[in-house]
């Protein structure tokens, strides 16, 4: 009978059995996914909170990393757990200044601070090479290159190697069936407008006789160098790279939009007409905003795959300043437009003909007034607006609005221009200075002459800038990573 009884408790001792196991296994996986949702137990009030996760590198690494005056266990590069809140972070390490930082983090957040570049306390410029005269430089998106203009009536470059501790030069000429022989006494000028994503071509404006001409100029075969006005047997008055190759230009002849195809040698259908100004998006599609007519101004893009310029939006006629910027952050579509005082941000899907899309209202901020020029970041993260004396950021992660004064003023302001993806640079007052994107860790590196290229080498070991000296000029550099 003993016997029986066993038998009959052995299935309900099985199902409690596989019960236990099963809640275990749910309440183990459970726990997990809470821990990686960001989820911990305050003890603080008794409560189970998600927190968010923040990412430390710095360049060089090793820094130590306080987080709210507390120290980190490791050192960059590394992270930490957070409860949601505000922080203050900085980096420290021997013979470079500190870094700071203040960050907010929401429920589930991961603030990426991989950003920071450590500034040595001592600095000290670095002469590499002289030259009598210097008429321009431009560096390559890469920053393998720096391309250095000896006169500004003669289309002969200096082309500076930045790969590696050792700098090396090479002479880049035009070749002369490439640009047209002034007829009248008046002296031509060469200008360096633009390098092509890919580093591969050069893009220079020739003006001459009261005309103007754009010719594409190879880095590593000049004799292939291509006229755009003699070929296309147009007058462009703004011409782009298009994409990241280049082969494909977008050229803007009097209010018309074209791209250009330097392999084939076609023009194509307009891509957009009655254009004030206009800004390339991808090898395809271009942002614009148009001349006034009928009392109003358009907001807008065209691209190879529509017949019709698309419009996106409409203001009034006034003299209030227009622009707009397309970019793509985390394969999102960003349209951002300022007008006048206002940064307008939407986000989706674009209209195209009879398909409405699905543009959607991101954000929408009151700015300082005066934007010259509003630009995305090559990652597209960030929205950048050339401002009188400074320059505004709008962070499409956070969400965030920030505003930055030069320390030094110039008679001759600038576009904005990067240093990497987070940092920008300024030569206002002789001064060659970076700035975070917000305007925060503000460094004076060198004295520099304005109006000519920096660059940080690609193993970010050195910064490079124009430097005066006796004899005219001279390429310098300080070490930032000692």
């Amino acid at each position: 009978m003993n016997n029986h009884a066993s038998q009959q408790s052995r299935p309900w001792m099985r199902v409690a059995i596989y019960s236990f196991m099963t809640l275990c296994v749910v309440t183990i996986v459970s726990i997990l996914v809470l821990v990686i949702l960001g989820y911990s137990f305050n003890r603080q009030d008794g409560k189970l909170e998600q927190g968010g996760l923040l990412q430390f590198a710095s360049r060089p690494t090793g820094a130590a990393v306080w987080i709210n005056e507390d120290p980190h266990s490791s050192r960059t590069n590394t992270k930490a757990a957070v409860v949601a809140g505000n922080y203050n972070i900085r980096f420290e390490r021997d013979g470079y200044r500190t870094w700071r930082k203040s960050i907010a983090i929401t429920p589930g957040q991961i603030g990426w601070l991989s950003y920071a570049r450590l500034i040595p306390e001592e600095l000290t410029p670095q002469p590499l090479r002289e030259f009598e005269s210097l008429a321009g430089a431009l560096t390559s998106p890469q920053r393998n290159w720096m391309l250095l203009q000896l006169t500004g009536n003669q289309p002969v470059f200096e082309v500076v190697n930045l790969q590696g501790d050792a700098v090396r030069y090479s002479t880049l000429s035009l070749p002369e069936e490439s640009y047209t022989t002034p007829v009248t006494a008046a002296p031509q000028q060469f200008h360096i407008e633009a390098w092509s994503y890919d580093e591969a071509a050069i893009l220079l404006r020739h003006s001459y006789d009261d005309k103007q001409e754009w010719i594409v100029l190879y880095r590593n075969a000049p004799e292939r160098s291509v006229n755009i006005n003699a070929l296309f047997a147009v007058a462009p008055n703004h011409v782009e790279f298009a994409g990241k190759g280049n082969r494909l230009l977008f050229v803007q002849a009097d209010d018309v939009v074209r791209r250009v195809n330097l392999d084939d040698q076609t023009l194509s259908r307009p891509l957009a007409s009655e254009v004030a100004s206009f800004s390339g998006y991808d090898d395809k599609m271009i942002a614009y905003v148009s001349l006034p007519k009928d009392d109003k101004r358009t907001v807008g893009y065209g691209t190879i795959d529509l017949v019709d310029q698309q419009i996106l939006s409409t203001y009034p006629a006034d003299d209030k300043p227009l622009h707009v910027a397309m970019s793509e952050y985390f394969n999102r579509r960003y349209v951002s437009v300022v007008h006048d005082d206002m940064l307008m941000i939407e986000r989706g899907r674009l209209p195209q003909g009879d398909n409405k899309g699905d543009m959607r209202h991101f954000a929408q901020v009151k700015i300082a007034e005066g934007t010259s020029r509003l630009s995305a970041s090559t990652k597209g993260r960030f929205v950048a607006m050339d401002m009188p004396g400074g320059y505004a950021m709008y962070d499409l992660e956070l969400k965030k609005y920030d505003k930055t004064a030069w320390t030094y003023s110039s008679d001759s302001p600038r576009p904005l221009r990067w240093l990497d993806d987070y940092i920008v640079w300024s030569d206002n007052g002789g001064q060659l200075r970076i700035y975070d994107f917000d305007g925060a860790n503000q460094y004076t590196l060198m004295p520099v002459v304005e109006g000519f290229a920096a660059a940080v080498s690609p193993n970010d070991k050195f910064i490079y800038g124009v430097t005066a000296s006796d004899k005219g000029f001279e390429l310098s550099r300080v070490q930032l990573i000692q």
